[in-house]
């Protein structure tokens, strides 16, 4: 090699060592500098990466068809069909371009085909994969993709192919209610991408944001939460402000559902920023938790905007406002439109149209049409073991018990589904279940435990700021004929309740509680989830400290 050659390589090799380091304003600098001094195709593909963890969408694609221009120029036809791979990639997430991703993939394809196997194919493998899950939704196209992408890394000795691709299985898996074979995938996968030296920094967040999105699709929030914190830790490491987007996005739903709503609005605010900053194609999702967060805060109008903003991913919120407003007839359309599009085995997809197509119908007195939504609802929810999801089956089938005159039996579900919801750490939604127990038990005429029931859901929406529901719970209360004095002093429990607490302070079990008490176990733990709401109780460990400042030990 000459002298002047290897002059000419140094800033590409020394870009690729920044780019490896994860050092990306100065790998953008070396690159530049080789691209000015050689205008080498891998120095603009070089561009492209550091353009991308620095969300300068712009330089993306410049430099990215700028190389597949270069590339094809010269014949060569792989590196070519590798950055049409990522072009695809770009335009859906960075533009929302569907048409012009799929051509990008389309071409892609042609120019690998026929090519010896190498990690560029796996890679393209992934794209496709990536796309039939969260595009097409199609899980068993996205199962296939994935699976040869994680066998293609096993045989090429590259765990970045197989880390990712274990961790679109695992989505796919767990979407279509396989949830312990998908679980193991993930953590396998994720095994891979914490324990293992990975090649490119991206595969090793794109499989922790599977896991994340699992997680919190499925209701499992306590480890969707430490899986977020591992996700921080990397992006604090690495960069990315799209990456964290989406995590935030999850980590924003966590807080939002476990009663931390300032900490879920600043999560959610910053999300929707970060995509809109680098990848508002993506942000459909980060706008419908903070639409969500809205409507929980009643500040309905708000929510709308967001919902509208989100498109097609904000519908099953606009029902939801609509049904709030009394509109039931518009809910259903909604729901039904949202139902329309998405496969039957898309169960986790299916359950928030299901869960509102059910109320909605019983609004309308339509009753055996709500049973059969509440069915599929159950159905989907029996694949999967989180409190959270089974919660959500129980109250949906109360609300339709309720509208059908069917008081006991909503009575039952009413109380199963807060059970629930409180094992799950879900404040906010045991308390509209409270809500509607209390109007259960108004109509049996039990207007005593009406009241309770009702002040404790008001005092939970009260300290969460969930303005609408309190006046909600409020009217209802005087509807009750009770005083409505705030809920949270042991003046709101009943004897049973007292005793209850009483022997969690002396530290016995619920087994030993329900054996001193000649009860069963599950109604020591209901007893328990009413003291802890009552008295606004984060833990059981906060309800013995509660009992000794009370001098109830």
């Amino acid at each position: 090699m000459a002298v002047s050659d290897r002059i000419e390589d140094e800033p590409l090799r020394s870009g690729r060592e920044e780019l490896a380091a994860g050092n990306w304003r100065a790998a953008r600098e070396r690159f530049e500098r080789a691209l000015a001094e050689s205008g080498s195709p891998a120095a603009l593909e070089g561009l492209a990466s550091a353009a991308w963890w620095l969300a300068d969408a712009e330089a993306i694609f410049d430099a990215r068809e700028r190389a597949y221009r270069a590339y094809r120029e010269r014949g060569d036809d792989l590196a070519a069909g590798r950055v049409a791979t990522w072009l695809a990639a770009d335009f859906r997430e960075f533009r929302g371009e569907i048409a012009l991703a799929r051509g990008w993939l389309e071409r892609a394809h042609r120019l690998l085909d026929g090519k010896p196997e190498g990690t560029d194919h796996g890679w393209l493998a992934l794209i496709d994969a990536d796309f039939a899950l969260n595009v097409d939704g199609d899980r068993e196209a996205c199962l296939r993709s994935a699976a040869h992408a994680a066998t293609l890394g096993r045989r090429l000795g590259s765990p970045d192919l197989e880390a990712v691709g274990m961790a679109l299985e695992g989505v796919a898996m767990v979407g279509a209610g396989q949830l312990e074979e998908g679980m193991r995938r993930l953590d396998e996968a994720s095994a891979i991408a914490v324990g293992e030296r990975l090649e490119a920094p991206v595969a090793s967040a794109w499989t922790l944001c599977c896991l994340v999105s699992a997680c919190e699709s499925v209701g499992d929030f306590a480890r969707a939460a430490e899986w977020c914190a591992v996700m921080r830790r990397f992006t604090e490491r690495w960069g990315g402000r799209q990456i964290m987007g989406m995590c935030r996005t999850s980590y924003g739903r966590v807080l939002a559902t476990r009663g931390e709503w300032s900490k879920a609005e600043d999560e959610l605010t910053a999300a929707v920023e970060d995509f809109n900053a680098s990848r508002p194609g993506m942000a459909a999702t980060g706008l419908v938790r903070l639409a969500e967060l809205r409507a929980r805060q009643g500040r309905a109008e708000e929510a709308r905007e967001l919902f509208e903003r989100a498109g097609p991913a904000g519908l099953v919120g606009l029902g939801n406002l609509a049904l709030a407003a009394g509109d039931a007839v518009e809910a259903v359309e909604l729901a039904e439109r949202v139902l329309r599009r998405l496969p039957a085995a898309s169960l986790l997809d299916r359950l928030p149209a299901l869960e509102l197509l059910a109320r909605a119908r019983a609004a309308r007195g339509e009753t055996e049409a709500a049973r059969q939504a509440v069915a599929a609802m159950e159905r989907a929810a029996g694949h999967y073991s989180t409190p959270y999801l089974r919660a959500r089956a129980l109250a949906a089938a109360a609300d339709v018990a309720r509208a059908a005159g069917e008081g006991e039996l909503a009575r039952r579900r009413y109380e199963d589904a807060i059970d629930c919801f409180v094992e799950g750490a879900a404040p906010y939604d045991a308390a509209l279940a409270r809500l509607g127990l209390a109007e259960a038990l108004l109509a049996l005429g039990r207007a005593e435990h009406a009241a309770s029931a009702a002040n404790a859901a008001r005092a939970t929406f009260d300290r969460l700021g969930a303005t609408r529901d309190g006046e909600r719970a409020a009217e209802l209360l005087a509807r009750t004929g009770a005083a409505g004095k705030p809920a949270g002093g042991l003046g709101e429990l009943t004897a049973r309740e007292l005793e209850v607490l009483r022997l969690v302070a002396r530290g016995m079990s619920d087994a030993e509680i329900a054996a001193e008490l000649i009860v069963s176990p599950h109604t020591v733990h209901r007893h328990i989830a009413n003291v802890r709401t009552k008295l606004n109780l984060p833990s059981r460990a906060a309800a013995v400290a509660y009992a000794a400042k009370h001098g109830l030990l």
